[in-house]
């Protein structure tokens, strides 16, 4: 049993960026909005330059532990097991319920789509089978399958922004600077966890090519792709100046802008683009829990392989999209997820901070990206992060604590013995020797 022979640099954006490209745009954008007014761009690019904060730190980290496993590693090889523990439990939960989000939106768009006026929950349900499917035949076909999405749906919408540009009127930014601060700031809140799919890369860095040089790369450049391409989307919504903004206004126009034909090319963008988020939310959760089994943090029987995938950690993770499909309050979704990526977010930048003030922490023969500025910006990424979690709603916050609480029973949990022998295996799988330490598949690549 083997793993993939490795992804590639485009492979691995494709990833990250069709994490981040998918409700986030088709049905966030009319929401964000619909509380900011035309002040909806510096929601989007205010947002994105927080997250570039803490993807400095992440790729300085990634370079530096190129293995599978994102916060969760670096928090563990810097904090301690427990952090460690908390950040990749975070880090878990945050990729299946925000899969229960982009499904919906997968729901929404499939049925404007064929004009059935059904409860878009349904065809949420049907999309979460075939994702779970995909993923039982292997991350190679499902890395296929994803960089063909993307690339459809990134040439698709800038089409739209292309067209939106053309139409754009000074009048489409009336109320630009008289929006209140509050609008943004919300928008802003409600964005968050829609760039936060740039993780994916540092997730699965262990089954990258070269992975310390090119995540980091990954990381930055999906951040930048997807920053142009959502304020450009915004900004064809806004050319557009539609009668209300709601979750299927990139659909209403793209009829708009583009005619009856935009409409349906863009539900169908829409739909492809949901799907592939979902589907890389589902393989990055997959990786962490092959990492924290690997690591004898989370319980082997929960991560059991079957042809090198871990099975019963897709189908835990599916039925957990499941329970947030069901009630269908987007906003509530929104809230438990961010309060759970935030607080590995603060995990991750307080290990960039460490790392930085902290060089024996390095391995000697490592070359890595340093974040510019030293511990600095880490230091305003956490801060950031604090404050977001501070401004959510007290209950969400609450929960949101829970959640991450709730899995530390896993954490303290007896494995069974079928589950040590999954272990076992799943070290194998990921190229460790007994009691040792993962060297990457950079190693691996430099032996050739």
């Amino acid at each position: 049993m083997r793993r993939s022979e490795g992804l590639g640099l485009w492979s691995t954006i494709a990833f990250a960026v069709g994490t981040m490209i998918g409700a986030g745009v088709f049905v966030l954008s009319g929401l964000v909005i619909d509380v900011a007014g035309p002040a909806a761009i510096l929601s989007y690019v205010i947002c994105g330059a927080i997250i570039t904060l803490s993807g400095l730190s992440y790729a300085s980290l990634a370079s530096i532990f190129p293995q599978d496993g994102g916060g969760y590693l670096y928090a563990k090889r810097i904090l301690g097991p427990y952090p460690g523990f908390l950040a990749g439990w975070g880090m878990y939960i945050f990729s299946v319920i925000s899969s229960a989000f982009v499904l919906i939106g997968f729901g929404i768009y499939f049925d404007l789509l064929l004009g059935l006026n059904l409860d878009p929950r349904i065809f949420a349900l049907i999309g979460l089978v075939a994702i779970t499917a995909l993923n039982f035949r292997g991350l190679a076909e499902a890395g296929r399958a994803e960089l063909l999405m993307v690339a459809s749906k990134v040439v698709i919408l800038i089409a739209l922004v292309l067209f939106g540009l053309f139409s754009l009127k000074g009048s489409n930014l009336n109320g630009f600077l008289s929006t209140s601060g509050g609008g943004v700031f919300t928008g802003i809140s409600m964005v968050f966890f829609a760039y936060t799919g740039f993780q994916v890369a540092a997730m699965m860095a262990g089954e990258v090519k070269e992975s310390s040089k090119k995540v980091p790369l990954a990381i930055m450049a999906s951040i930048g792709i997807v920053m142009f391409i959502y304020v450009g989307v915004i900004v064809a919504l806004l050319s557009a100046d539609l009668p209300s903004y709601g979750s299927d206004s990139v659909f209403e126009a793209a009829k708009v802008l583009i005619g009856p034909v935009g409409g349906i090319v863009i539900a169908i963008a829409a739909t492809i683009s949901t799907l592939s988020s979902s589907n890389a939310n589902i393989i990055g959760a997959s990786r962490i829990t092959m990492e924290m089994a690997a690591e004898k943090q989370f319980p082997g029987r929960f991560a059991l392989l079957r042809k090198g995938q871990p099975i019963n950690s897709i189908l835990l993770g599916s039925f957990i999209t499941l329970l947030f499909i069901l009630p269908g309050n987007l906003s509530f979704i929104l809230d438990v997820t961010n309060v759970t990526i935030l607080f590995t977010m603060v995990l991750v930048n307080i290990s960039a901070m460490r790392i930085c003030a902290r060089s024996d922490l390095i391995p000697k023969d490592r070359s890595y990206f340093k974040v510019p500025f030293k511990w600095v910006l880490p230091a305003v990424g956490a801060v950031s992060c604090v404050v977001m979690i501070v401004f959510l709603p007290i209950t969400t916050i609450l929960l949101g604590a829970g959640a991450l609480l709730a899995g530390s029973v896993l954490y303290v949990l007896e494995d069974t013995e079928e589950g040590k022998m999954a272990i076992k295996e799943i070290r194998k799988v990921l190229g460790r020797e007994e009691g040792g330490l993962h060297q990457g598949r950079e190693t691996k690549v430099t032996k050739r």
